[in-house]
């Protein structure tokens, strides 16, 4: 089996299990395109928590969304599963969109070097409606950006560049169109990250993302015990518990870095 936490903008719920290694994957674009879901998937990312992207239709518009996964074995529904919980996956309401970088695609990890290092990447693309912009996107920022304005670009191509990386971190693609879906929403694609080394920054990024993490879950402890309602009193002990265990994970990790 595999687990994928959806609706991921609100609550503390998924940094917590996240945290606490209960997740597979991370559904992102379900049916809309939400900046604070990417920024909880990135601030996760940043804090070297390895998770792929998802995506689904939801429930009342069929096929708006789909994830795409590469099996590297005969087509079966295990083999599809492995792919995703691997991390070998693009998200997409339309394009196709395709990362490398130094010959790996996503899902894998880098050798680990010290300092910093220029990575050749190769982003590939194909889209029935026109695409407007591309991203390669490190460690949660924009690292280098392409806006497509030939025609023929904007529905196909390849893009070969460098892209430095200081140190250990991760790396994903993204793509923009200003075309509408049937839900009225722009055309849209991700890939999972690329890791190198161990697939976490250095310490001026993971310090602000568990900052962010272990201040919000003590928050929501103290909302929960002061409103949170329950049949009975284990139950919520058993959710302070749990978000308790999930706030020393993002504790630690601020401490370390």
């Amino acid at each position: 089996g595999i687990v994928i936490w959806c609706h991921n903008g609100h609550g503390v719920e998924a940094p917590v299990a996240a945290g606490l290694g209960k997740l597979d994957a991370f559904n992102l674009f379900d049916p809309c395109w939400k900046d604070l879901e990417y920024d909880i998937w990135y601030r996760l990312l940043n804090c070297g928590i390895r998770l792929p992207a998802s995506t689904g239709s939801d429930w009342f518009i069929c096929s708006n969304n789909r994830v795409y996964v590469q099996t590297e074995e005969a087509f079966t529904y295990e083999s599809w599963l492995r792919g995703l919980q691997a991390g070998r996956t693009f998200i997409t309401n339309g394009p196709a969109l395709f990362l490398e970088a130094d010959g790996e695609s996503p899902g894998a990890c880098l050798d680990s070097r010290s300092g910093a290092r220029k990575l050749s990447v190769r982003v590939e693309w194909s889209s029935h409606y026109p695409l407007r912009r591309l991203e390669v996107v490190g460690n949660g920022e924009v690292a280098e950006s392409r806006v497509l304005v030939e025609e023929a670009d904007q529905r196909e191509g390849v893009w070969e560049l460098g892209v430095e990386m200081d140190g250990d971190g991760w790396l994903a693609a993204r793509a923009y169109g200003e075309a509408r879906d049937s839900f009225m929403q722009s055309v849209y694609a991700h890939t999972s990250p690329i890791y190198v080394g161990s697939g976490m920054p250095g310490e001026a990024v993971v310090k602000p993302a568990a900052s962010f993490f272990a201040r919000d879950i003590e928050e929501a402890s103290e909302n929960i015990s002061r409103s949170g309602r329950f049949t009975q009193d284990e139950q919520r002990e058993e959710v302070l518990h749990l978000f308790e265990e999930g706030r020393k994970v993002y504790a630690r990790l601020k401490t370390r870095a």
